[in-house]
């Protein structure tokens, strides 16, 4: 089972994924690593949105980059460079 919150050493697997975006006006933006945590929980424990524990940013926040990626293909391949299951361990 993947460790949410990323290790650095799997944090370091999906980076190359997110691109740096230059933080404009208004509020900062949260990190993309904060947000894939939040996402990979939601997928890991199967919970709702709404379920979403205050540790991680709002839910609101986390659910639209969830869209966003689900629609560009990066959560494809975030799950393909870190399974939530071990298939050699058979473990989920």
């Amino acid at each position: 089972m993947l460790q949410i919150p990323l290790t650095d050493a799997d944090w370091a697997r999906v980076q190359s994924l997110f691109p740096v975006v230059s933080s404009g006006r208004g509020r900062p933006r949260r990190s993309d690593r904060e947000i894939l945590n939040a996402i990979l929980w939601v997928q890991q424990t199967k919970e709702k949105w709404h379920r979403l524990p205050a540790t991680f940013p709002p839910q609101q926040t986390c659910y639209l980059r969830y869209m966003a990626w689900k629609k560009t293909g990066v959560l494809d391949q975030v799950n393909e460079r870190l399974p939530l299951c071990d298939h050699e361990l058979s473990t989920c």
